[in-house]
């Protein structure tokens, strides 16, 4: 009875120093952690009106998305099939079936971190129409256009609001006028639903630092929010309208390790897959 009570009291104590130990290799592993993150402008207009060959294209780009741990694109307009078909991201989102017009916004995500319900946002300003063969702007009222916003778990208790964006294109007055009127209103969701906490922005801005009107848009969206752009951050030396913004909060920070263009996403013959290079920066958290 001595041995057996000796036994299972040795059982027991096994077992609970087993379940600290792995309470504690949990915890150590929560600390801090790496992750790859890609925006591409996927050019899915519909074949004959985008720039790129987007029936070709994106069947070729799907599988390449497999080695980043979160994907954000934009243009994903009309072949999210194709698009996703290769794509073995556990967390993916649903497209939005458009509502008031043509198409709808085009941004979608793949991610290996679950993420929350995503809430999409359209702009409140557009500029450019199609109409009778002839075209304004760029045609950004063709499409609901906007931004998408998820909370994502880069592991338990680590949580940042990632965003997705695609702004008004076009480099003519009323674009421009309607760009900003884009990021005010991005940056009074951010204000408000983001308040304090972790943020990853990715996406194509369509601005240019450079530009006389754009220049201070992108000064004022980064100083309102507190945003570093990734590529500064890293002096990658390179000015890109498709970019990475970060800021971290009290109780995760956020660090880019990495800037470069994804220059995989090619053809055979080594042609671009959109007329947009994919961007790409790995994150460290802590």
């Amino acid at each position: 009875k001595r041995e057996f009570k000796y036994f299972l009291s040795s059982v027991f104590i096994a077992m609970l120093c087993i379940g600290c130990g792995e309470s504690e290799a949990i915890d150590a592993q929560a600390t801090s952690g790496t992750f790859e993150a890609l925006t591409y402008n996927v050019a899915g207009l519909p074949e004959g009106i985008s720039s790129s060959s987007p029936t070709e294209f994106i069947p070729q780009i799907s599988p390449l998305l497999n080695p980043y741990d979160l994907v954000l694109v934009q243009e994903d307009f009309v072949y999210h099939r194709d698009l996703s078909r290769e794509a073995d991201h556990p967390f993916q989102s649903t497209p939005k079936d458009p509502e008031a017009r043509i198409i709808a916004d085009g941004l979608n995500r793949f991610s290996n971190f679950e993420f929350e319900s995503l809430e999409r946002q359209q702009w409140i300003t557009c500029y450019g129409s199609m109409s009778g063969g002839s075209v304004t702007g760029a045609a950004d009222c063709m499409a609901e256009k906007g931004f998408s916003m998820a909370r994502t778990i880069l592991a338990p208790g680590v949580v940042v609001d990632v965003y997705n964006h695609h702004a008004e294109a076009g480099g003519g007055l009323e674009d421009a006028e309607a760009r900003a009127a884009g990021f005010a209103q991005l940056t009074e969701f951010i204000q408000t639903h983001s308040a304090g906490h972790a943020v990853i922005i990715g996406g194509d801005t369509n601005l240019h630092r450079s530009d006389v009107s754009d220049g201070p848009v992108i000064t004022a969206f980064e100083a309102d929010n507190q945003l570093t752009d990734a590529c500064h951050f890293l002096e990658c030396g390179t000015e890109t309208i498709d970019r990475f913004f970060f800021r971290s909060s009290d109780t995760v920070r956020v660090t880019p390790l990495s800037w470069r263009f994804a220059d995989e996403f090619v053809t055979e013959e080594g042609g671009d897959l959109s007329d947009h290079y994919a961007v790409h920066v790995g994150f460290q958290w802590e």
